[in-house]
């Protein structure tokens, strides 16, 4: 049994969506970093339930308390341990799923790994809930990231039939004006009707998330097991409800020609780039200096309204479960920052990683990237 990820920085996350609490504990960060405590609550204000009338009404204030790891505000080096209170927990509305696992949830899984001892309220641990810890060491990780000029944004960029085609950076601060997190008015205002109709009649959609990271230091990666996509795949499918991830033009490339999917190499204010930047930043499994881009699909929430066919686990026999209970028609859009707080996690990995690397990626000499005449 593993809550924990593990390699240049280390994180565990505990607790569980009905029990007192959940958190994280994240070590492998460098002493002498100032937190801005403030930056963590806006974090998870974004992702928090209850903030919406488009997400599930439970009611968590998820302030974070940092009970070790600071030292007056400052990293110390040693582990930091975040801890989250849940307050607003109703067990009684999980009841019948003790015996009748919900249809396209972890209920089952849950049963046959853990057994009758399982923490199955709410989802036990495979629920949403816990991401909020991914959050609250990830807004961190993000701090530390932006005093090198990292820049990470994600969005909403497909709901159902409703597809945006400008694949621009958006500001963040920008993404989460929008009810949808789909930054674009129109779209937007689609978006909240199709959620509208959804709760109305008790159903769920799916969605796909775009993350884009700009001002990514070239050399991080590395071609093997530990590849850029590799570390941040590993990451996001920590989040529930992920079923799938592409990177640049994804899986789009399988109908490209070679001298279609090729991307030429410009150099832009003395650095590198492509002209599309078709494999979302990443070649050979490491960086080279466009932005990481990625997208990745969200199942429909699998907790809606009616009756549904399901198997009881005491009996054996086909039995049917009626789902009550708060829960978001649209999972996704509470799960926008979590892909921008888990990238974070990987990119920040991977930057301390990247040391074992060609030295003058941290300090060009002035020559490089020069013609010996020049």
């Amino acid at each position: 049994m593993s809550f924990t990820f593990r390699d240049r920085i280390g994180l565990t996350i505990f607790g569980s969506s009905h029990g007192e609490t959940v958190g994280a504990v994240l070590d492998g960060i460098p002493a002498g970093f100032k937190v801005d405590q403030s930056r963590i609550a806006i974090w998870m204000d974004r992702r928090a339930p209850g903030r919406s009338s488009l997400t599930t009404q439970r009611k968590e204030e998820d302030s974070v308390q940092i009970l070790s790891g600071l030292q007056d505000g400052v990293t110390d080096g040693g582990a930091i341990t975040l801890l989250i209170t849940n307050k607003d927990s109703i067990k009684k509305h999980y009841d019948e799923i003790k015996n009748n696992p919900r249809p396209g949830h972890g209920d089952l899984s849950l049963f046959l790994k853990y057994g009758p001892y399982r923490n199955y309220s709410g989802g036990g641990f495979l629920s949403g809930r816990m991401t909020a810890p991914l959050v609250a060491s990830g807004s961190l990780a993000m701090q530390i990231l932006e005093t090198i000029g990292v820049r990470i944004t994600s969005y909403i960029d497909s709901m159902g039939t409703i597809y945006m085609e400008d694949h621009s950076f958006y500001d963040e601060n920008e993404v989460y004006q929008y009810q949808s997190r789909m930054p674009n008015p129109d779209l937007d205002a689609r978006a909240v009707k199709l959620i509208r109709d959804l709760q109305a009649s008790g159903d769920s959609i799916g969605a796909t998330v775009r993350t884009v990271a700009t001002n990514i230091p070239e050399g991080m990666g590395e071609p093997f097991f530990d590849s850029v996509e590799s570390i941040i795949s590993h990451l996001v499918f920590s989040i529930p409800g992920v079923k799938g991830i592409e990177f640049g033009s994804g899986f789009s490339l399988s109908s490209m020609n070679g001298s279609d999917a090729n991307d030429p190499f410009i150099i832009s204010d003395g650095k590198f780039h492509t002209h599309d930047n078709k494999n979302g930043g990443v070649l050979g499994g490491i960086t080279y200096g466009d932005p990481i881009a990625f997208r990745a699909v969200m199942k429909p929430t699998s907790s809606i309204r009616g009756d549904q066919k399901t198997v009881n686990l005491e009996t054996m026999e086909p039995s049917k479960i009626s789902i009550v209970g708060r829960h978001d028609p649209c999972i996704a859009i509470r799960a926008v920052p979590v892909f921008s707080c888990v990238t974070a996690l990987a990119l920040l990995d991977l930057y301390l990683r990247r040391q074992s690397g060609y030295k003058g990626n941290f300090e060009k000499d002035p020559s490089y990237g020069k013609n010996e005449r020049d």
